[in-house]
């Protein structure tokens, strides 16, 4: 290599940022309102918990032009969701309105709903405005995409991450980091996931692995991985992004109908479709890199196959192998995994999740 010390030196200026006192002041202030909140709190209960809608999907929204469910009961909870780009409000009136729509409730959003920087250039003062709101931030991409993600963690009152990656940096803006809270399946509802298991045990399978990812061109190594396996299943590839805009029936089909499912994480991140393989009965084929990392390490191994560097160069006895696993277990195993799925890996387990530390931060009970 090159420069061997490379990363050890940005670790150490990383390090050394953060020791900066304006982080101090910040994380004061944070409390501050954290305190206020708590009174505030203690006083009204929770009026509401809304969900944003980037994770709308979870209630069951159809599409980029689907109709908000008005609520999803998650073991006895009301959820609520807010209508897509809802902190994109620069009239007075309307935000007056949405300002009060939010007061004394709880908002869980997602990093996709600011993902833009024209989504976030109204967000601060809603957080700032609204003193009577706790926002939870469930933030998928906070080990890549760290521009973002410390804009998350300053603005939210709990900071929920994805990934294991960057914690220490991401600590400095926002002392209430949460989790990780593991990606988890929620492109579809619970009870459309559950209604659709019969088509999912009677589907015809493929034996040629699904595995289409986005192309990300800095992530060059990931790259070169997916086009090596493309040589050998063109199965595996880079998407186009169009599954955004098919109905949730036909992304489902496409999971369903293979029994394998190629998984090639952006750096060593816990990726999605590891979940959404196993909620709808396939087997997940993730890097060995995995294996002993939560929450991959509690998933039982008749569920899951793992691939090393040799796979990659020549998978076609991995495919195999993981072929006939899937076919020993037969339908029982794909229940098994469904279920497996939905009850640890769903995105309403997610929710319930961040709720918890939502209460144990303002001592009060939700759940």
């Amino acid at each position: 290599m090159n420069d061997p010390g490379l990363p050890i030196r940005q670790v150490d200026e990383y390090v050394k940022f953060g020791q900066n006192e304006l982080f101090f002041h910040l994380v004061a202030a944070k409390d501050a309102r954290i305190n206020e909140l708590k009174k505030n709190f203690a006083k009204t209960g929770v009026r509401k918990i809304y969900i944003s809608g980037g994770l709308g999907a979870v209630g069951g929204l159809e599409g980029l032009g689907g109709i908000l469910p008005p609520d999803c009961n998650i073991k006895g909870i009301n959820v609520f969701f807010l209508e897509k780009d809802f902190f994109r409000e620069l009239d007075p009136t309307s935000r007056k309105i949405k300002k009060k729509l939010l007061d004394g409730c709880i908002v869980i959003i997602n990093n996709n709903d600011l993902s833009s920087a024209e989504s976030r250039t109204d967000y601060p003062a809603f957080f700032s405005e609204c003193d009577s709101t706790f926002f939870v931030t469930w933030d998928f991409d906070n080990h890549h995409w760290l521009e973002l993600s410390t804009f998350l963690a300053t603005f939210s009152d709990i900071y929920a991450p994805s990934h294991h990656e960057n914690l220490y940096l991401l600590s400095r803006y926002n002392w209430l980091i949460a989790g990780p809270v593991y990606c988890s399946a929620f492109q579809w509802s619970r009870k459309f996931l559950t209604d659709h298991l019969p088509q999912m045990l009677l589907a015809e399978r493929s034996d040629a692995p699904l595995g289409m990812h986005g192309a990300y061109a800095k992530f060059s190594f990931r790259m070169q991985i997916i086009s090596m396996l493309n040589q050998h299943y063109p199965s595996i590839g880079f998407s186009n992004h169009s599954f955004h805009f098919r109905s949730a029936e036909d992304r489902l089909a496409e999971w369903y109908s293979h029994k394998a499912h190629w998984i090639a994480p952006v750096l060593n991140d816990v990726p999605i479709r590891i979940f959404d393989a196993l909620v709808t009965g396939g087997i997940p084929i993730v890097p060995s890199s995995l294996r002993l990392l939560p929450p991959v390490s509690a998933i039982p191994r008749e569920h899951i196959t793992f691939y090393s560097p040799a796979d990659i160069i020549n998978p076609e006895e991995l495919i195999k192998q993981t072929n006939e696993l899937f076919d020993e277990g037969g339908r029982d195993k794909m229940v098994e995994r469904h279920r497996f799925a939905l009850q640890y890996h769903h995105g309403e387990t997610s929710i319930l999740q961040m709720l918890s530390y939502v209460a144990d931060v303002l001592d009060i009970k939700i759940v």
